[in-house]
């Protein structure tokens, strides 16, 4: 008996065998999943898009600098100076006005590259002035369009200014051209802008001032019974002098509206504008398609008719 006893305590129980292996294994599952977790905690986390460390861009070969002694391509003229015009914003005239009701002409300047601008000045509603420039993928358009709407036209003429960097574009006047190659040449850019009546000057501030250039001008444009208006965009221009001694009407620009396409500074120049057109009995002003212009014009029109000025197209100024 007490051997059978003895032998039944050293044989161990299924049942405890059981459990201490269940035991044993929850804890090494449980240790195995703590040893992840920490290992999972120490490791640093991608970084998100937001703080992704961005690579610098591949460089590539550095391209060349411009050579010297040659011509850069001109860049977009600054608001600032339109035309890359020499000539002051506001150009004195006489200082009494004749009897009668103030006149005053506005020319909306570089139309040919789009329709958009334009078309904004084609609604202003009253009598304006549209001045193309040549051989533009729109120039014809823009000229026929207008015209049928009774805007007057103009060619915008490329003459050489004195930056010999700038750019001069299609149908340009050069100061090295002959005679007989400048007034082919505005024959050719009138070409472009059917119904021109006249023209004014793009940019020039060396052509205008050369007078043997524009003799060639104005003889093409007497011939042709055009006018001439000169923008004024060198104090050293003998346009309108050339112009009167060949017997081509012609007047001069008074106001630079836009040298910044900015709504305050604009209105401020057209008030200008009038304060010049009660003085002198007419101005001309110059402004550009694309601009602010056009809208500040329309929503100033009230005060131009309280001022009693006229709205009328620049071919009415010319003498």
């Amino acid at each position: 008996m007490s051997g059978r006893r003895s032998r039944s305590r050293r044989s161990p129980r299924p049942l405890v065998v059981f459990l201490l292996g269940v035991a044993l294994g929850a804890g090494l599952a449980a240790s195995l999943l703590l040893a992840q977790r920490n290992h999972g905690a120490r490791a640093p986390a991608p970084p998100s898009a937001a703080h992704r460390p961005v690579s610098p861009p591949a460089q590539g070969p550095a391209s060349p600098g411009p050579r010297p002694g040659l011509p850069q391509p001109a860049q977009e003229p600054p608001r600032q100076n339109p035309e890359m015009s020499r000539g002051p914003a506001i150009v004195p005239g006489p200082p009494h006005a004749p009897p009668g009701h103030p006149r005053v002409a506005i020319i909306f300047d570089d139309a040919g590259y789009g329709l958009r601008g334009a078309r904004e000045v084609e609604s202003i509603g009253r009598p304006v002035t549209i001045s193309v420039l040549p051989d533009l993928p729109y120039s014809t358009v823009i000229a026929e369009e207008a015209a049928a709407r009774g805007i007057q036209v103009i060619l915008h003429l490329p003459l050489e200014p004195d930056d010999a960097t700038i750019r001069l574009g299609e149908g340009g006047i050069r100061v090295a051209m002959s005679d007989e190659e400048i007034r082919r040449t505005v024959a050719a850019d009138l070409a472009t802008v059917p119904s021109a009546v006249g023209a004014n000057n793009h940019m020039g501030s060396l052509g205008t001032s050369d007078p043997r250039v524009m003799r060639a001008v104005m003889g093409e444009m007497r011939t042709r019974h055009l006018f001439f208006v000169d923008s004024v965009t060198s104090p050293h221009s003998v346009a309108a002098q050339v112009a009167r001694e060949m017997s081509v009407p012609t007047a001069s620009r008074a106001v630079f509206l836009d040298n910044r396409d900015e709504e305050t500074y604009v209105r401020g120049q057209f008030r200008i504008l009038i304060a010049l057109a009660q003085a002198r009995g007419q101005a001309i002003a110059i402004g550009h398609v694309g601009r602010v212009t056009a809208g500040v014009l329309v929503a100033m029109l009230p005060e131009f008719d309280e001022a009693g000025i006229q709205l009328v197209r620049v071919s009415d100024l010319v003498r």
